[in-house]
């Protein structure tokens, strides 16, 4: 009888890829913030069982009639999102598990959001979620024997999506040509006195539509418009020198101040419309002022990574 040796066989190393934990964070009502991965978490500690990560739950709008085979689509809504932990409490000393427990507890709300964020840099995503609480849970061993308890936690997304990284531009007056030309055989005559930003383009790299925040600073004289696509805004008002107006179109959240100054009666019934995802929107800025005029866009995601 002859024997073989051989070696197992093992993965170039050049192969084998570096894995770890996904970076997550907590970061309560009462602004304390809990790593719940990696080495900087201690107690409490993320346990296998996360959802709330992935796709969210779509309603889908459909019609139908005897006459035509099938369905049409109509569209579809979001709800709430459903989220479940599973935590792992541990201390050295009763004294301190207790505290850690009640510390994370007291970072919960039914009502108020806390953030969950997910990733680090660029790829960081966030989730505002608020606690549900149903009274069913039961420690099925003392902690204060074993210094150990696992606890599972339901919250909730009033907001479905998750959130990415603020994308950011700002934009200077284009420099406005002479009224009268200094070539008196140039006839390109310019008989307006507004300012443009022609080359003003955001991107919405999300999932969803996403509403823009404006902020503008002065010097800018009434007459300000902003928009995207046809929707405009037109602002009748003054912007002075050294002040700022902001104007927050996401219907979820709306804003319209100059230097903290609510002005949206002055604005009037307005419709704003979205930057698509998937692509860059042209902007409309126009203005007879010199300052510079910032938007805003939060990417909305259907997932955390």
């Amino acid at each position: 009888m002859s024997i073989v040796f051989a070696a197992p066989y093992s993965e170039p190393e050049d192969s084998v890829p570096e894995w770890g934990a996904r970076p997550m964070k907590w970061i309560g009502v009462d602004g304390t913030v809990w790593p719940l991965t990696g080495a900087g978490s201690s107690s409490p500690r993320m346990l296998p069982g996360v959802k709330g990560l992935h796709m969210p739950r779509f309603e889908v709008y459909t019609s139908s009639t005897p006459l035509v085979p099938g369905e049409e689509i109509l569209g579809y809504s979001t709800p709430a999102r459903d989220v479940e932990w599973r935590l792992l409490f541990r201390a050295s000393s009763a004294p301190d598990w207790e505290a850690r427990h009640a510390d994370f507890f007291d970072s919960l709300h039914p009502v108020e959001t806390g953030r969950w964020l997910v990733g680090e840099g660029d790829a960081q995503r966030r989730l505002d979620l608020r606690g549900e609480f149903d009274g069913a849970h039961y420690f099925p061993r003392d902690p204060f024997v074993t210094g150990r308890a696992q606890i599972g936690l339901r919250l909730s997304a009033p907001r479905p999506f998750w959130v990415g990284k603020t994308i950011s531009r700002s934009y200077q007056a284009e420099a406005e040509p002479d009224f009268i030309p200094s070539d008196p055989d140039d006839q390109n005559y310019y008989p307006t006195s507004v300012t443009g930003y022609s080359s003003a383009r955001i991107r919405n790299p999300g999932n969803e539509p996403a509403y823009v925040r404006w902020t503008v600073a002065g010097p800018h004289p009434p007459g300000v418009t902003l928009g995207v696509g046809t929707f405009l805004v037109t602002v009748p008002f003054e912007i002075p020198e050294g002040s700022t107006f902001i104007l927050n179109t996401d219907p979820t959240a709306p804003t319209t101040t100059l230097d903290g100054e609510d002005r949206t009666s002055q604005l009037g019934f307005q419709v704003f419309a979205p930057v698509p995802p998937g692509g860059a929107s042209k902007l409309v800025i126009a203005s007879g002022g010199t300052g510079d005029i910032t938007v805003e866009l939060d990417p909305l995601y259907w997932r955390a990574f």
